[in-house]
């Protein structure tokens, strides 16, 4: 109880010295006279009737840096040094946000007025009086200085009765997230473009997404990545052809979740619960890594949603021990024998396999994914010949 308390005070110090630290720095961009507020904003997603809307507010940021809608095109990249490809990187996390700013929401002439938190974060849900057409729709958000922004939300489709929960790092992206020195090179030095995908991983989610003669699946990306990368990662996504989504990622920082971050195991336990609630008539596929604690936290919620999950696949790491190799295909046996179908595997195509089996995905698609599989294996070769 004492450590407990210990804790929150030093929480409660840490967003203090946070919160005067932010002011002193608005008070000096004011001063240099040059900076506004600007809205950055998020992939949202929601139903025909209630759309949930993600941006942040920040202080001094270029239009030019962020794109206008929050959905990158795949520009043809730009050979840079090391010193710049750092310098950018840092620049994602050198920000100073607007807490508190005032936010008008309009969606299809539906207009709402709305709050962001104390690190200028808006999450705001819009109840809607007509409802949306399935698919990409745009949301306008503006400052009450006219400085406004398009934001993309997806409305799934009320036919659709699968959708994709995938992780992120290590499970659709190369970064070593669990390996130090390796996941700091990978975020603060390689370009976007140079940036790894598993094997395999875009074709096996195309094809989960796009099943013939059946709605669009959307699919939801999850991560305890800060939202800094926010647009990193879609520029990832956009590059190398994975379909596009929401991503859900955290704030770094003190909160009232803790010190540094909310747990990957609150984040992520809750973000499912939400779209669950939010998409009932949807199964959900649930795809992780055994880096980290996706395992566990997927087979909670199996255990706890069996007729809700549809299957869960972990991808095993290079770096598993034995010990974890076999604890996690312990899990599967058990989260497996009450019911819901787990696979920890090695690649893509044993992915595909599995769910060719269960009906969540065509035959067809094998060999789409198998080909996603070799030509990975080729870009390698010349990279490494390079």
């Amino acid at each position: 109880m004492h450590d407990t308390r210990l804790n929150r005070a030093v929480v409660r110090v840490a967003m203090v010295v946070e919160d005067g630290l932010r002011l002193v720095l608005l008070g000096l961009l004011r001063l240099r006279g040059k900076h506004h507020p600007t809205i950055v904003p998020f992939i949202g997603q929601g139903s025909p009737q209630r759309v949930r809307v993600h941006a942040r507010v920040l202080f001094g940021r270029r239009e030019a840096d962020a794109p206008a809608t929050g959905v990158p095109g795949a520009a043809a990249p730009t050979a840079r040094s090391r010193r710049a490809i750092l310098r950018a990187s840092l620049a994602r996390f050198l920000t100073v946000e607007v807490g508190g700013a005032r936010v008008r929401v309009s969606v299809a002439g539906q207009v709402i007025g709305a709050r962001a938190d104390r690190e200028g974060y808006l999450d705001v849900a819009v109840d809607l009086d007509e409802p949306l057409v399935p698919g990409w729709q745009d949301v306008e958000l503006a400052l009450p200085d006219g400085t406004a922004v398009v934001a993309k939300v997806v409305v799934v489709d009320p036919e659709a009765r699968i959708g994709l929960v995938s992780d992120v790092d290590d499970t659709i992206l190369e970064t070593g997230i669990g390996r130090g020195m390796a996941f700091i090179r990978a975020a603060l030095l390689t370009e976007v473009h140079n940036r790894s995908p598993l094997p395999g991983a875009a074709a096996l989610y195309n094809a989960f997404c796009e099943r013939p003669g059946e709605p669009v699946r959307p699919v939801f990306y999850v991560s305890t990545s800060p939202w800094n990368l926010h647009e990193m990662l879609l520029e990832f996504i956009a590059l190398r052809k994975f379909p596009l989504g929401p991503l859900q990622l955290t704030d770094w920082g003190p909160s009232r979740a803790g010190l540094l971050r909310i747990s990957a195991t609150a984040h992520k336990t809750s973000l499912v619960r939400r779209m669950l609630a939010e998409h009932p008539l949807l199964r959900l596929v649930l795809i992780g890594d055994s880096g980290q604690l996706d395992p566990e936290i997927y087979a909670a919620l199996a255990h706890e949603n069996p007729d809700r999950i549809a299957a869960v696949y972990i991808r095993r790491t290079a770096h598993d021990a034995p010990s974890r190799t076999a604890q996690v295909d312990e899990l599967a046996a058990e989260v497996t024998a009450a019911g819901v179908p787990m696979l920890a595997a090695n690649d893509s195509v044993e992915i595909a396999a599995h769910a060719v089996a269960l009906g969540l995905l065509d035959a067809a698609a094998l060999p789409e994914v198998r080909e996603g599989v070799r030509a990975a294996a080729r870009e390698r070769m010349v990279l490494l010949k390079g």
